[in-house]
């Protein structure tokens, strides 16, 4: 299988150090829209072979319409990729959903969506790492001085409460359920029902948001410190209004993408471990 030809397209960091460890394990691999501006998709047309593995990034797409390719002077529309494609080909890619997965299942093109249980729980710990980077760029005490908040108890907020228990700081964990507020406890942590947060939001010098739906309402805003930064870990629709918290001078870090930001190399080999196990 290792004769197959492997097409890296778009993507960020995490795809540098995907090619640079496919290559490694002896797979002959092209990118396009990676870190070479290319601008002529008829480029990317001579790279894909009848039975080319094509590689896309994690997610796929943001806009449901073209390839993530943050780093390309140029758009490549689903459309236009799937005119290269096959039944033969095999693609992989992150979070293939919306029209990318349709066009898939409508081609009969094989695919593989590379974003599974596994790659999440490591994906977790790589946010939480990036989360710890991110609060000690923005505050001026030391680390376990401070009074840390953390909305939702999922797997992103399981790694990065380990992380920062791990260092000693006081954490209190914002949960609806709760059975999720009584495993934080056992952590180590304290635990308050998700509805208090607008009553003690005031006792926070940093709260962390792993929920994706508007769950810090104006009050818990009008209630913070001034000195409070918000670092929002969750995907859209996000935790917050943002303007509605610079309408009320509260900062708002917005942190997507933290593997592919602060720990990329770790982050591209983990893809390329899914990607290499498969077609060895």
């Amino acid at each position: 299988m290792k004769t197959r030809n492997i097409v890296i397209v778009g993507g960020d960091k995490r795809q540098k150090y995907l090619k640079e460890y496919l290559v490694e394990k002896g797979f002959t691999v092209n990118s396009y829209g990676l870190f070479d501006w290319d601008e002529d998709t008829d480029k990317l047309k001579g790279m894909i072979g009848e039975d080319s593995i094509v590689v896309l990034p994690l997610p796929a797409t943001r806009n449901d319409k073209t390839i993530f390719m943050p780093f390309s002077k140029k758009e490549i529309f689903i459309d236009r990729l799937f005119s290269f494609l096959g039944r033969k080909n095999l693609v992989f890619g992150g979070i293939i959903k919306g029209e990318l997965l349709s066009r898939l299942r409508e081609s009969e093109i094989p695919f593989y969506d590379y974003y599974d249980q596994t790659f999440i729980e490591k994906n977790a710990v790589l946010t939480a790492f990036g989360a710890l980077k991110i609060i000690l760029e923005h505050i001026d005490f030391a680390l376990p001085m401070g009074k840390y908040a953390v909305t939702g108890f999922g797997r992103v907020a399981k790694e990065t409460v380990a992380v920062l228990k791990s260092l000693s700081c006081d954490v209190t964990v914002f949960a609806r359920n709760p059975s999720q507020r009584e495993d934080a406890i056992i952590k180590g942590c304290k635990a308050e029902p998700l509805t208090s947060l607008s009553q003690l939001s005031g006792d926070y010098d940093i709260i962390i948001n792993t929920v994706p739906a508007h769950i810090i309402h104006e009050e818990s805003i009008v209630n913070m410190k001034k000195e409070c930064k918000i670092i929002e870990l969750a995907s859209a629709p996000f935790g917050l209004d943002f303007d509605l918290a610079q309408k009320h001078g509260i900062d708002v870090v917005k942190a997507l993408g933290l593997p592919g930001k602060y720990t990329p190399k770790t982050a591209g080999e983990i893809i390329g471990k899914n990607i290499s196990q498969r077609e060895e």
